[in-house]
């Protein structure tokens, strides 16, 4: 029987298990490990799996990849990402910023505010801008929804009230459905105001989480695309993890447009996987 080092991490709630590629050698049977360990029942428990990797050159600091709980690998975690910006910081590997590469490119971190004590950090992450189709919304079997980009896919509906029944059976639906043919992490968004949404998240591969980075970037995007929020204005994004913060940056030829995310990142326990 082998043993696999691990550390649990979370980003209000959307909860990882992570794998220190500096110090422990990566198994190469992610997927199934990513189910296993996954299971509330028989395993660890969390939403995924994700392999921090050094780098192979100086321009970053680490490599993420990540697996959901089905098993299928992801391309972008916004909480995954500001959970090893707190680890790689908590190890000495960086400062208060972090370079990580993604399967959607490059992504810088910064860590905001450190309680090293209670290992819990709040950390601002700079995603590229959101790519949004022409044309507005689309239809999919009568239900309207705002495709969105933020280095991995999302159809954001907008609703009146974010039931369960909502959420559990039209989120599986559409982030099945073959339109898609490698799924979509779904948003349900009831609008409290200009400045706060109130989403939850259907997300591919795991179903719903207690709260999705890109999926709160992706929520503002859409609705700044709607006229319902503003760009260059904080928003504030309430999942049931809690509370993610949203700008959408857009300087109009004063730097770089990109989606600032920040939210907090948690260490929650260490373990050995007995595989």
């Amino acid at each position: 029987m082998s043993e696999l080092p691990f550390i649990k991490m979370h980003g209000a709630g959307n909860d990882y298990v992570f794998v220190d590629g500096f110090v422990t050698t990566l198994p190469d049977n992610a997927p199934e490990l990513a189910q296993r360990l996954s299971n509330r029942n028989f395993g660890v428990g969390a939403d995924g799996l994700v392999y921090m990797i050094p780098p192979t050159n100086d321009s970053i600091d680490v490599k993420m990849r990540m697996w959901n709980a089905d098993g299928s690998e992801g391309a972008m975690c916004g909480n995954a990402l500001r959970c090893i910006a707190l680890w790689m910081h908590k190890v000495g590997r960086a400062a208060k910023t972090c370079r990580a590469a993604t399967a959607s490119g490059e992504i810088h971190t910064e860590i905001l505010s450190l309680n090293a004590g209670r290992n819990q950090a709040d950390v601002r992450v700079q995603l590229p801008p959101p790519v949004l189709p022409t044309g507005g919304e689309q239809t999919l079997d009568d239900v309207r929804f705002t495709e969105v980009s933020v280095g991995n896919p999302h159809a954001v509906i907008f609703v009146d009230e974010l039931s369960d029944r909502c959420v559990q059976q039209l989120g599986t639906v559409i982030s099945t459905h073959p339109r898609f043919p490698g799924g979509i992490n779904v948003e349900f968004v009831r609008v409290i105001s200009a400045n706060e949404l109130e989403v939850r998240v259907y997300e591919r591969g795991s179903g719903e989480t207690l709260a999705c980075g890109s999926g709160a970037c992706a929520a503002v995007a859409a609705a700044v695309s709607k006229g319902l929020c503003q760009q260059n204005t904080p928003i504030t994004v309430s999942l049931p993890g809690g509370n993610l913060h949203v700008l959408w940056h857009d300087p109009r030829g004063e730097g770089a447009p990109c989606l600032q995310l920040t939210g907090p990142a948690e260490i929650s326990f260490e373990g050995v996987w007995q595989g």
